[in-house]
């Protein structure tokens, strides 16, 4: 079972326990798109409000951040993100606080869970001819989030918001599932649901899917990128399901493309014509690194690296510069630290500048080719001037920490987070590099307390009760430390209560 259908299965659990909490807080109209484009109905959803998607939406990614599929990858969430926000700025509407992020999955596909939060497999990064036809594909994804396709499903439907959410889940389980698991779903909805809604809510999917194409199409070329792309790439993917079974089928699958939809896609391309847009030298970055990724042992990684090899006999310029840097991922995941150094090189090189993602991988990669503090302290401040060219990049200030870890540096590294720009400190890293750090310098107090603001922040707030309290019995920080923790442990303990009450429905 893949992570799409473990994530709808979890919502299908968190939806029935969000439904018997206290009854929702009004829902919040947010103005629809002025796309005049033909509506389905009322963008907001009348039983489920935005705060309510939300909160289903954050339950369900608290299982999937656990879940083995889910790529916790800095460079990669980076670019989703950076990407994503740029479709959803030229779409004139945001709900909610999107976040993107890559699912380890060689199939082609995407999909937007409750609250905006929008997974992107690693195989549609990878076979992704342009950037055009990524961009192409998460603007309909953000369509259905803008659109509030969720939320009008429940809106549609008859009878109470858990049955509703449920069936609607484990309905897109079946329909998405295919095969003896889609059966397996298919059984339990008959069980527990008619046939009737489950019926009413599929078809009702398919015009929501025209309406995210709509929506995505403007997104896509109001953004800058060639709605070609949304043309060219489902167009591909069409012709490969036709006369055999591929990968290419998963997002077929999932997203259903009738002829009326393909030819109303064309048509609006066709008026908007070509316009060419050049990919960016960081989609290619992380195309060749997804490309390594998404293995998960040595044959695939060997697999990758003979992959670029035959391509550099052909390629010049960022392309090349790219493929050597998958190179030096996948020699890194190898373990053969020499030819990753080598061809970390080689893309720094082939480069027209600066890059995040080159520097932190070259500074990287000479730090673990280091053998004596000399060698690991050059490489320290290859990983400085990175953090000092790029104050905001996530990637590039939690490289550095990991290296002043790593030599045990442990004092700049408190020095080096209170004054840092790039990782907010209402972040989960934030404070567990901090609890590292405090733990090596057996600063208990602190240790714990930075552990219970992570679970804090991730919204576990029984965990986070028990780590202010061994925070406060240690006692080894000072008054202000201590009084803070104090006030917090009083906090978390209110929280966790009311968690409790609600979770019990009183």
């Amino acid at each position: 079972m893949n992570l799409l259908k473990r994530a709808v299965a979890l919502a299908a659990t968190a939806a029935f326990a969000l439904a018997q909490c206290a009854p929702s807080i009004a829902a919040q109209h947010d103005a629809p798109l002025d796309l005049n484009l033909p509506s389905l109905g009322t963008v907001a959803g009348a039983d489920l409000s935005l705060l309510d998607e939300r909160r289903l939406g954050e339950q369900i990614m608290t299982k999937v951040r656990a879940d083995a599929d889910f790529l916790a990858d800095p460079e990669a969430i980076d670019y989703l993100n950076r990407l994503g926000y740029r479709l959803i700025a030229a779409s004139h509407t945001i709900p909610y606080d999107f976040f993107f992020f890559p699912v380890r999955d060689k199939s082609l596909n995407a999909f937007a869970l409750p609250g905006g939060f929008i997974a992107v497999h690693t195989g549609l990064v990878v076979a992704a001819k342009t950037e055009s036809e990524l961009a192409a594909v998460m603007g309909h994804e953000i369509g259905h989030v803008t659109q509030r396709h969720i939320a009008r499903m429940f809106q549609q439907a008859e009878g109470s918001l858990a049955m509703t959410i449920g069936s609607f889940l484990l309905a897109l389980l079946a329909a998405r599932a295919g095969g003896s698991s889609g059966g397996n779903a298919a059984a339990a909805i008959t069980m527990g649901t008619q046939a009737a809604l489950i019926q009413k809510q599929l078809a009702y999917s398919r015009d929501a899917e025209r309406e995210a194409d709509r929506v995505g199409l403007q997104s896509l070329t109001n953004a800058g990128f060639d709605p070609k792309g949304m043309e060219d790439f489902f167009a591909r993917l069409q012709q490969s399901s036709r006369y055999y079974e591929t990968i290419a089928t998963s997002y077929i699958s999932t997203h259903p493309m009738t002829s009326e939809r393909m030819n109303d896609m064309q048509g609006r391309t066709r008026r908007l014509g070509r316009r060419p847009h050049a990919d960016s030298f960081d989609f290619l970055l992380i195309q060749a690194r997804l490309r390594v990724l998404q293995e998960k042992n040595y044959d695939g990684w060997l697999s990758a690296s003979r992959s670029f090899l035959l391509q550099l006999e052909t390629a010049a310029g960022p392309r090349a510069a790219a493929l050597h840097y998958g190179l030096s991922v996948a020699y890194t995941k190898m373990n053969r630290k020499a030819d990753a150094l080598r061809h970390a090189r080689l893309a720094q090189q082939g480069a027209s500048g600066h890059s995040v993602i080159l520097d932190k991988n070259l500074a990287q990669v000479e730090f673990a080719n280091a053998s004596g503090k000399d060698g690991k302290r050059a490489a320290l401040k290859l990983a400085r001037e990175t953090v000092d060219r790029y104050p905001y990049s996530l990637m590039a200030a939690e490289a550095y920490v990991d290296m002043l870890h790593e030599m045990g540096m442990n004092e700049q590294v408190v020095k080096f987070m209170r004054r840092q720009k790039a990782i907010p400190k209402d972040n989960t890293d934030y404070h567990a590099l901090l609890a590292r750090s405090y733990h090596e310098l057996g600063r208990h107090a602190e240790a714990f307390a930075a552990t219970g603001e992570m679970y804090a922040i991730a919204g576990n707030h029984k965990a986070a009760v028990y780590q202010f309290d061994l925070a406060q019995r240690a006692n080894d920080a000072d008054y202000y430390v201590m009084s803070m923790i104090d006030a917090k442990l009083r906090e978390q303990r209110r929280l966790a209560l009311d968690e409790e009450k609600a979770r019990k429905g009183k």
